[in-house]
């Protein structure tokens, strides 16, 4: 996966950024850290470290390619973690 991609992912989940030896993304739901995406810096993302991702934001196989070609909204990824009870 392109580098590219994985910003796209971090902006359209509005990740709270910190870039320092890697890129660190946080999902902020009503001012509370909800969880933490990291990648290193580089042009290619592995596809190991592409799964860690999908494990980090909690996504099943299916939703994060949804999330990578657009079906999947910010409301629809909140919805998800409402739904798993990572959000209340």
């Amino acid at each position: 996966m392109k580098k590219k991609e994985i910003e796209k992912i971090f902006r359209k989940l509005d990740l709270k950024v910190r870039a320092t030896g890697h890129n660190y993304g946080w999902l902020i739901v009503n001012r509370k850290k909800i969880l933490r995406v990291h990648y290193s810096h580089g042009r290619d993302i592995p596809d190991n470290v592409v799964n860690k991702i999908r494990g980090q934001l909690k996504l099943s196989t299916k939703d994060f390619k949804n999330l990578i070609n657009c079906p999947l909204s910010y409301q629809d990824y909140i919805a998800i973690l409402k739904q798993k009870k990572i959000i209340d």
